[in-house]
């Protein structure tokens, strides 16, 4: 389910369109989006990142949670 997210800190993240197709997408501190947020497991039983599945499609991939932030119902562009 998706869920409004904000960027607590400025990340670049590698972002997959499609299989295998990774590009670096700026998010800056404030913004805030649509993701369905999906927990990344790293080895250990701490779950330090999500992937973030963005409303048009795209995934970013092992966003740190320290980036992120669970915030109210209204959205802005990026």
């Amino acid at each position: 389910m998706p869920e409004v997210i904000e960027f607590v800190k400025d990340w670049f993240a590698e972002v997959e369109s499609d299989p295998g197709r990774l590009k670096q997408v700026a998010f800056r501190r404030g913004a805030r989006l649509k993701a369905e947020v999906i927990l990344v497991n790293g080895g250990e039983e701490d779950i330090l990142a999500a992937d973030l599945r963005l409303a048009d499609g795209t995934t970013a991939r092992h966003v740190p949670l320290s980036r992120i932030a669970v915030v109210g119902d209204s959205v802005r562009a990026v």
